[in-house]
């Protein structure tokens, strides 16, 4: 399926880690004007996800990246597009911590949340040498998105995203 209809808000913030909960309640907000009530699984969902990704920039890509952009997008009506953009060239992998380990969780619970939803995760990248990472979820928890070889899973097809394969 190709995106018909898109909206699409952004926000250029500085990496800075007071930021994030700004940056979450701004989130919130524009999913509120466009119908998704914040308790609602995507919103939480998405809630989760920019804190992760964002507080990602300020942890690793402070020293290339002095504002970070975030992107939220509504893809024909069905489906929310978070993306969060900096300069720094490396691209993000989980990695393990123990229980003592304060950091590294991150994006082991991005993983986890899209996959509850049906989600997915491209990372980007982008003509400054950095990336965008997007997480895609249906805009109702009880949309799930079908993607090929998953089976007997039902619900609407994903969204044909024009993102670049990652460089490895």
């Amino acid at each position: 399926m190709n995106v018909q209809h898109r909206s699409t808000r952004s926000l250029q913030v500085p990496v800075h880690a007071c930021e994030v909960p700004l940056v979450r309640r701004s989130v919130l907000d524009i999913l509120r004007e466009w119908g998704v009530p914040d308790d609602d699984d995507a919103a939480q969902a998405v809630r989760v996800i920019v804190s992760e990704l964002l507080t990602n920039v300020v942890l690793h890509a402070s020293a290339t990246t002095a504002e970070a952009l975030v992107v939220v997008e509504l893809l024909d009506g069905s489906w929310i597009r978070l993306g969060v953009h900096d300069s720094h060239p490396a691209c993000p992998s989980p990695r393990g911590s123990d229980a003592d380990t304060p950091h590294g969780r991150g994006l082991w619970i991005v993983h986890a949340l899209l996959e509850e939803l049906s989600g997915v995760m491209v990372i980007e990248r982008t003509g400054d040498g950095g990336k965008t990472i997007w997480a895609v979820l249906p805009r109702s928890a009880h949309e799930q998105i079908v993607t090929p070889g998953q089976g007997g899973r039902t619900g609407l097809p994903l969204p044909e995203l024009q993102a670049e394969p990652s460089a490895a």
